[in-house]
């Protein structure tokens, strides 16, 4: 059962009125949020967003915010947008690495991050598999979303775009 519509992908140059692009706390290859393999995510119960599959443990601020909340291990953030936008971004580790030893970098304790601020940063092996997900927890007014790109860039690139009408 899917209980929020997914995401979709459309090539940035044909969202037509682009209201807002929230940037990629991830850099990997993008990927509908109903491949995740935790059903809590892939089945859209939390809200609308998309997931990056990354080979890296690391994950940034895609906004300027305040930190809401932060769980697992400082492996998951809520941040309330300067927007409104409530962004919960989810880095997918094995438990194994979720631990203090293995974090270099972190927000944990934070009140606010300013765009392109390192949430958490583990050290964990490069062939380890990781999923960076972003979803918007307050999606039901928002109008269409879309993923832009195929392969982003943490803090470079934009992962979700909204606008009020697509050409497509």
């Amino acid at each position: 059962m899917i209980f929020s519509t997914p995401i979709k992908y459309a090539p940035i140059t044909q969202i037509a009125n682009p209201l807002l692009h929230i940037a990629s706390p991830f850099s990997g290859k993008v990927m509908p949020l109903n491949h995740h393999p935790v059903q809590l995510f892939s089945t859209g119960v939390l809200g609308i967003g998309v997931m990056v599959k990354t080979n890296q443990a690391l994950m940034l601020a895609p906004c300027k915010g305040k930190i809401i909340r932060t769980t697992q291990q400082g492996c998951e953030f809520v941040i309330r947008a300067e927007s409104g936008l409530q962004l919960l971004i989810h880095l997918h580790i094995p438990s194994e690495y979720k631990k203090m030893e293995n974090l270099l970098q972190h927000s944990v304790g934070k009140k606010s991050v300013c765009s392109g601020d390192v949430l958490c940063y583990y050290d964990v092996p490069q062939d380890t598999p990781i999923l960076g997900s972003l979803i918007i927890l307050n999606a039901d007014k928002l109008g269409p979303c879309y993923y832009p790109l195929n392969q982003v860039n943490a803090g470079k690139d934009p992962l979700i775009t909204l606008a009020r009408a697509c050409k497509l």
